[in-house]
């Protein structure tokens, strides 16, 4: 065999080899991106980057959940049952607008939800307008998108060939899937630790951190031009080119230390996420598909400590809280022209008026 004969099976054999591989993931397709899975026990990713567009688009569901790790201990069969719906938890931890604006669309293009559930983060809103995250790995764009052609580094992916091969050896071996359940996916009610000496231990330990730095929290553009440009780009359209999607809209609510914690970075930090926040009030306030709810200035949540494992994640209990609010219309909670900016004005007070070592 001459040296160009080797050369050209060489080459001929590896595309082979790539071929057969990206053949076997299509087949396989761990995230059950093209089609669910029939013949073998699913196996779902944490990478929900990843795995959302899939759910999105091979689900039968007509209501979805949006929004960050504060979303991620509902329990979608909880959702259907209070609602009369079938629901999908779409959620991404330290999402962005721009992450929420894909997946959302993507869901509406494929499915036509009738209620987009929307837990409204203030920091899912700060920096770039079109930012993602993408520190670790690169943003899966090809995913949300409805072209088959730019599939590639999913099909040719070593860590689509890791899965691939975890579902295989699960049959060959009779294992059971690490994740088979869609209901607690990323839910982590279970193994989190919460109560006040873990926030307290938090805020001892930032106290030292502060001594070095003089800012925790300036990762991303935090203003309030940011955001309300974030919010204009991002989420208004999609609200306004909807009208036959309900969205229910509403503002999680973190623990009394997170604001506490921003006060003493920047006061203007404060002022600008409430500032923010009446802001979406007015450019929703008069869209008949929206309903925006607010739990943030509710002592009996916020000041609880306990039921925290940080300054802003709360345990289970208050999701089931929020959602039964939203299952009634809750007066408490939900916004209105009468009752906005009281609520903020309460908000801002106590953050001025707690008082904490």
């Amino acid at each position: 065999m001459t040296k160009r004969s080797f050369v050209i099976w060489t080459i001929a054999l590896t595309v082979l080899f790539c071929l057969l591989l990206g053949l076997l993931n299509f087949i396989i397709d761990p995230l059950q991106y093209y089609r669910q899975a029939s013949f073998y026990q699913p196996s779902f990713s944490e990478e929900q980057r990843y795995q959302a567009p899939a759910l999105a688009r091979n689900w039968d569901y007509d209501t979805i959940i949006i929004g960050s790790s504060m979303t991620e201990n509902f329990i979608p069969t909880e959702v259907d049952k209070a609602l009369d719906a079938r629901t999908v938890k779409l959620s991404m931890s330290g999402c962005s607008a721009r992450e929420e604006k894909l997946i959302i669309e993507l869901a509406l293009r494929e499915k036509q939800p009738r209620r987009v559930i929307w837990g409204l983060d203030y920091g899912s809103l700060k920096g770039d307008i079109d930012r993602v995250r993408d520190e670790t790995t690169p943003f899966p764009y090809y995913l949300y998108d409805d072209k088959w052609y730019n599939d590639y580094p999913y099909l040719f992916s070593k860590n689509t060939l890791r899965h691939t091969l975890e579902i295989i050896s699960n049959e060959l071996w009779g294992k059971e899937a690490e994740i088979q359940d869609p209901n607690y996916l990323n839910h982590w009610h279970s193994w989190a630790t919460y109560g006040e000496e873990v926030l307290m231990q938090q805020w001892q330990e930032e106290k030292k951190q502060r001594q070095k730095v003089a800012m925790l929290y300036d990762q991303h553009d935090w203003s309030f031009a940011a955001m309300a440009k974030s919010f204009d780009v991002n989420i208004y359209p999609l609200i306004k080119e909807h009208p036959e999607v309900e969205y229910v809209i509403y503002f999680p609510p973190y623990s009394i230390l997170r604001y506490k914690s921003l006060m003493l970075d920047d006061p203007q930090m404060i002022a600008d996420e409430l500032k923010v926040k009446a802001y979406i009030w007015e450019k929703l306030k008069d869209c008949p598909n929206v309903e925006l709810y607010d739990f943030q200035a509710d002592k009996s949540l916020t000041h609880k400590l306990d039921n925290y494992k940080d300054y802003s994640h709360h345990n289970i209990e208050y999701n089931e809280l929020i959602l039964q609010a939203i299952a009634t219309r809750d007066p408490d909670y939900l916004l209105t022209e009468e009752n906005v900016q009281e609520k903020i004005q309460s908000l801002r007070e106590q953050i001025y008026l707690y008082e904490i070592d």
